[in-house]
């Protein structure tokens, strides 16, 4: 008997134009992701609702959307944490990623460690 695949789930949140389709289309090309794609036009309130209904493991937002998407991916980190949100500026080329971790410090050289990049993450 073989196990089905457990697939991912994205959110792709944005206003719909080329580049909202490029990222579409170039995420529904893996076979072990789902990608739910939503217009920002629907609001926050309706991205809210789908990523309640859906837990995603991602959220993709364009970050250039309304004032209030500003606050978005720490509203959704707070409500969220095991999801990563993904903000992408197309103004700047920029993509911003932010997710919870916790991380142990036992010595100052850890925080040296976590400022480098290097983290070491409680299991």
């Amino acid at each position: 008997m073989s196990e089905k695949a457990i697939k991912s789930k994205i959110i792709i949140w944005g206003r719909p134009d080329v580049l909202s389709w490029a990222v579409e289309f170039f995420l529904t090309t893996r076979k072990d992701w789902d990608v739910i794609s939503l217009s920002s036009k629907c609001g926050v309130d309706s991205l809210i609702h789908v990523v309640e209904k859906t837990q995603p493991d991602a959220v993709i937002i364009y970050q250039r959307e309304s004032a209030r998407s500003a606050y978005l991916p720490a509203q959704l980190l707070v409500n969220y944490p095991n999801m990563a949100v993904i903000t992408i500026n197309p103004d700047n080329n920029s993509m911003e990623i932010y997710n919870k971790k916790h991380v142990c410090i036992h010595a100052v050289s850890d925080l040296i460690s976590v400022v480098e990049g290097e983290l070491h993450l409680v299991q």
